[in-house]
């Protein structure tokens, strides 16, 4: 213990000299900027801090922009691999140009409806997605045969994971859409006779005039249906004249010959219904055109930028 103590005082005693002789200094060596040294001994080099710049990530290239977020080329060029396969399959040749246009519009609907999901409040967790590739797995027999089928559909993992969520964002939209389609609509039911020629078809006309049975006629003239058309809403027919002049009319009614590119058709009708349940082939098509106006609408109020192809 003494011997701790013979070494510890000389130091004691030594420091307490260098801090006296420190504070007797000329104040030009006590000032020490902690910012930045200067060497004294050459004061014409001054030590000066070495900046690495921070680099700035180069995007990915990409096809377009729809409202900030890109479209990679990468994943484009995937989706046309798999257009092309889908059109060879059934035996389509493949219009370069249009068919590039084609899977542009729809990578760009697929985004839009995407983004309106998650402006609705949908929120996609990777709980929801691995529930959801789980489920793929089950229905492809393994995680190989998802591997396979990975690469049979030119997907890499990567594009693989961006689509998929998209995807699942964009089917949220899309329900969301179409359960505002509503399930009952006003429909008539009706009948037709339709012939080729014109003056075939004012004879009929004059018939029908003088009292025939229009039912009577529609057979003779359609022996295999009678010229049925079953129901139908507003908006469903192919030919907008015949659904302009039927509506108008009431059961029993039939209207005036009328020219189509079919022929030429006069058509009764056989009942009327405000609000009667749509077919499933009726329905189909309003959820439909209700989806094509609602993508419409999307793109006229969004900010699209073309890049490449």
């Amino acid at each position: 213990m003494g011997s701790m103590k013979n070494h510890w005082l000389p130091n004691l005693i030594l420091f307490s000299f260098l801090l006296i002789n420190a504070c007797q200094r000329s104040p030009l060596a006590t000032v020490v900027n902690t910012q930045e040294v200067t060497d004294i001994s050459n004061p014409t080099i001054a030590a000066t801090a070495t900046f690495i710049p921070t680099e700035t990530p180069v995007p990915l290239p990409a096809v377009a922009i729809v409202n900030g977020e890109r479209i990679l080329q990468s994943d484009f060029d995937e989706e046309f691999q798999r257009y092309q396969d889908a059109a060879t399959a059934v035996g389509n040749t493949v219009d370069l140009e249009i068919g590039k246009a084609t899977v542009l519009e729809n990578l760009i609907d697929l985004d839009l409806l995407a983004q309106a999901a998650r402006q609705d409040g949908f929120e996609l967790t990777d709980e929801m997605v691995q529930q959801r590739l789980e489920a793929l797995i089950k229905d492809l027999g393994s995680e190989e045969k998802l591997e396979t089928w990975l690469a049979t559909n030119h997907y890499s993992h990567e594009g693989f994971e961006r689509l998929y969520r998209i995807e699942i964002e964009a089917a949220h939209m899309r329900e969301q859409i179409i359960a505002e389609v509503p399930t009952t609509a006003e429909q008539i039911h009706a009948r037709q006779i339709m012939v080729q020629s014109k003056q075939l078809a004012t004879n009929i006309y004059n018939q029908l005039q003088a009292g025939a049975d229009f039912a009577t006629l529609s057979w003779i003239y359609d022996p295999i249906t009678g010229g049925e058309l079953s129901w139908f809403p507003r908006n469903y027919l192919v030919i907008p004249e015949i659904e302009e002049a039927v509506f108008a009319l009431q059961p029993g009614e039939y209207t005036e010959i009328i020219a189509t590119d079919y022929g030429y058709q006069i058509v009764q009708v056989v009942e009327k219904e405000m609000a009667r349940p749509l077919t499933e082939d009726a329905l189909l098509a309003f959820q439909r055109s209700a989806l094509a106006n609602w993508v419409q609408m999307a793109k006229s109020n969004a900010q699209i930028e073309i890049l490449s192809q």
